[in-house]
């Protein structure tokens, strides 16, 4: 069983055998930095190599360097404090079957799980192959707790809109934008690990090939439901927008027929109010019941009117 020891040494986490002349594997993690690239190219990564994975911006992909080396780039959850998950951080990962290198800009729990898994157990991961697996395997796993936190509020929404409860249109504006921020990385980390587990490799074993095809799976399941997630909000805001609209068009209609019946009945008292002569029973002990007649009778008039022609 071949053992791995860690050091830290100017922000880099070394993993060597424990006895050189039974395993030569090696894992070395390293702070994305340009002081950093010397020790790289010592490690045995081509210059233009060691450029591309201390690159500022990187998007994740695959590429393939030769018969067993490769680069690999991913993305993480971004599990810091103060910071968005959806702001995912970037995993570069240089591995030639024996020797794997990681490099990031900000601190990646995946990694430092699998640091500590190895601290705990030293015997659990024997290669540096399943170090490999286990990072990405780590990286997964925390991608499908944040989908899932992401899927409960997504049907706590809904649920709120089933009960007529009010669905604050700030928080679906939120979940869709962190879903959209997701699917900016989600969908071409697929792609490379699709390419990865295509990729015929010296160092690939069948179970190794396995797990890949494992992982494939696992993403291609979360790329369907973050847009199935922003799918369904856009559905929740349609329809959270089509009842406030009602609700407006409602209000405006009771509104519009109090303001058609009191219209000729305002007319009628503001006539009947001016201070002229000739005001029909002005003199009359019995005018005021007389207008009040005619109104009521105007307002009979006025329903029957509306009822014919189904205003309401």
């Amino acid at each position: 069983m071949n053992n791995f020891s860690f050091a830290s040494v100017n922000g880099l986490f070394k993993a060597t055998s424990a006895d050189a002349s039974v395993h030569s594997d090696v894992w070395c993690h390293f702070e994305r930095s340009n002081e950093n690239s010397d020790a790289i190219r010592a490690l045995g990564v081509a210059p233009n190599d060691t450029e591309s994975l201390l690159d500022e911006t990187t998007r994740p992909h695959f590429y393939q360097i030769n018969e067993s080396s490769i680069l690999l780039f991913l993305r993480a959850i971004n599990l810091n404090p103060d910071s968005d998950p959806e702001d995912m951080v970037s995993l570069r990962f240089w591995f030639d079957g024996s020797k794997l290198i990681t490099i990031t800009n900000r601190d990646v729990q995946a990694v430092k799980k699998v640091n500590d898994h190895i601290q705990e157990q030293p015997d659990a991961l024997p290669s540096a192959r399943h170090i490999l697996l286990d990072i990405i395997s780590q990286i997964i796993l925390r991608i499908e707790k944040h989908v899932a936190k992401l899927s409960d509020k997504m049907e706590k929404l809904e649920e709120n809109n089933d009960i007529e409860q009010k669905v604050n249109q700030s928080e679906l504006h939120d979940l869709r934008r962190a879903t959209s921020r997701l699917r900016r990385f989600m969908y071409p980390q697929l792609e490379a690990l699709k390419k990865l587990a295509v990729t015929d490799l010296g160092w690939q074993d069948k179970k190794l090939k396995h797990s890949l095809k494992d992982f494939v799976g696992s993403m291609k399941y979360y790329n369907e439901e973050i847009a199935l997630i922003n799918e369904r909000c856009e559905i929740l805001s349609n329809e959270v927008s089509g009842k406030l609209t009602e609700r407006v068009n409602r209000n405006l209609y009771i509104i519009s027929i109090i303001t058609v019946i009191f219209l000729p009945l305002s007319f009628v008292t503001g006539l009947l109010g001016i201070n002229v002569g000739g005001i029909p029973a002005a003199s009359s002990t019995n005018g005021f019941v007389y207008v009040s007649l005619i109104v009521f009778g105007l307002l009979l008039l006025q329903l029957l009117v509306l009822k014919l022609y189904r205003w309401f």
